[in-house]
């Protein structure tokens, strides 16, 4: 049984997995898992960690101490793993990216252009286009401010991606699974901050490309450095390559796992058929047999659940 813990609102990334029957796969929130009594021997995976609030991911880490010493086996501890910010500042640190991110509450004297705006939590891309200099960058924070963005959530991201073809920028995208990395199929968009992509863009030479890449795993050796940075056991690395260099730009915990159902191009079917096939085996790798259960040890989870009761399941935070 693999257990895969996630933030109420996001429980429907995995469902493609769990509809294999290859594996029993429970998807359930945090809050009703640190509110359970006894949970099931399973493996449990972390994820959606940058949604989770201070107090929430404080009892994430308890949870997953307290399961660690049960002996079960858990991925990602939220303790440890870097979100978006620390991770790409730790990435530029080690020389494993060229590009560089801030914090707005830092000031902006020290950015580097052009870069954009986004928020260093959420999943909606890009808050503005490419900003020059200092003062596109000042007038782009009192905007977002205006619309109510908080400001220790706002982050400056040096630009750092190239079009893999004329017009055509291409996002890749690889898992790790345990002590397994699995490659995925690509986005490819005419926007540089591809994000959903256009189906059919990239064409034939492409796609044939795009499956030789999840056929070979051609960036493994590059990405294990990046997963290891971010102590992140679990999660789907986007990454682009600038002048034949990967460059890494999040990764994320809670990655939607879904397959095309259908494509103009055949071979882009395959390569998301293979992909799909070997993500699903590295999932069965990490699976824990299913039988008994276990109680949670730690005296913080049974005062909150007192809390929560009285508090007509409102979260309490201290």
């Amino acid at each position: 049984m693999i257990v895969f813990l996630v933030s109420r609102a996001h429980r429907y990334t995995h469902r493609e997995l769990k509809d294999t029957g290859r594996f029993d796969l429970k998807i359930r929130s945090y809050h009703r898992t640190w509110n359970s009594l006894r949970l099931h021997r399973a493996t449990y995976i972390f994820s959606d960690l940058d949604r989770l609030d201070f107090w929430q991911l404080e009892l994430a880490a308890r949870l997953h101490r307290s399961l660690s010493r049960a002996g079960v086996t858990v991925l990602n501890d939220p303790a440890r793993v870097r979100q978006r910010y620390g991770l790409l500042k730790t990435l530029h640190a080690r020389g494993l990216n060229r590009f560089d991110v801030w914090r707005v509450e830092e000031g902006l004297d020290s950015v580097r252009f052009p870069a954009f705006l986004r928020t260093a939590s959420a999943h909606r891309g890009p808050l503005t286009d490419l900003l020059h200099d200092v003062e596109e960058a000042r007038v782009a924070v009192e905007d977002a401010l205006e619309r109510g963005v908080p400001r220790r959530e706002m982050i400056l991201v040096e630009y750092r991606a190239e079009p893999v073809k004329e017009g055509i920028f291409r996002k890749l995208g690889a898992f790790r699974v345990g002590e397994r990395l699995v490659p995925t199929i690509s986005v490819h968009d005419d926007q540089w901050a591809a994000k959903d992509g256009k189906r059919g863009l990239a064409g034939e030479e492409l796609y044939r490309d795009e499956h030789e890449i999840v056929v070979t795993n051609r960036y493994e050796d590059e990405l294990w450095p990046a997963f290891e940075a971010g102590e992140i056991e679990y999660g789907r690395a986007d990454f682009g390559l600038v002048e034949g260099r990967v460059e890494v730009y999040e990764i994320n915990t809670n990655p939607m796992v879904e397959v095309p159902s259908s494509h103009p191009f055949p071979i882009r079917l395959e390569a998301a058929r293979i992909a799909f096939e070997k993500l699903v085996e590295a999932f069965e790798a990490v699976d824990t047999p299913g039988g008994g259960r276990l109680k949670l040890d730690d005296e913080v989870f049974r005062k909150q659940r007192r809390r929560d009761l009285w508090g007509l399941r409102s979260p309490w935070i201290p």
